[in-house]
């Protein structure tokens, strides 16, 4: 804002009531200076707790997404290795009642299955012969806790297996 002397004389000259100002002139400008120049330091004080606080809800955010993406994981690594027991378990040529249990794989998951032989019977009260349920857990192990359990189970017809 461009004054000239009278003008910045004319404004250090107003009444006690108004904000006293202080006129330097520099290079055809005048800047002035008042009272109010003294709210710059609360004002960069303020928006530095304002970002603070941004910043430590940006660090508790990415730190939630962190822990969300080592449990889907995790869940997705378990349901692998129940599809791989199941089929295993399932696809034998011939199923006895037995339960088996696999060693822990290299990223602390558990799985062990069951086999047992059911009787089902179709609308007509008929009974299906060789029929069997396979039943699949698979679990994460931390330490002696087994976490994030998950089951599965299917029904398996296995002619050759024996009747018993």
């Amino acid at each position: 804002m461009k004054m000239t002397n009278d003008e910045c004389r004319m404004t250090n000259g107003a009444s006690a009531s108004l904000a006293t100002c202080v006129c330097i002139r520099h290079s055809s400008f005048v800047i002035r200076h008042s009272r109010t120049a003294g709210f710059v330091l609360l004002e960069v004080i303020l928006a530095l707790a304002i970002f603070a606080t941004v910043a430590v809800g940006m660090t508790n955010a990415l730190d939630q997404m962190a822990r969300s993406a080592r449990s889907g994981k995790r869940e997705a690594q378990v349901l692998r290795v129940l599809e791989s027991v199941l089929a295993e378990v399932s696809h034998q040529p011939e199923l006895k009642q037995k339960t088996y249990s696999f060693p822990l794989t290299d990223d602390r998951i558990g799985a062990s299955a069951s086999v047992a032989k059911i009787k089902l019977y179709t609308r007509n009260k008929q009974l299906l012969d060789h029929m069997f349920l396979v039943h699949a857990e698979a679990w994460f192990q931390d330490g002696r806790e087994q976490l994030m359990k998950r089951i599965m189970e299917t029904y398996v017809y296995s002619p050759n297996s024996p009747d018993a």
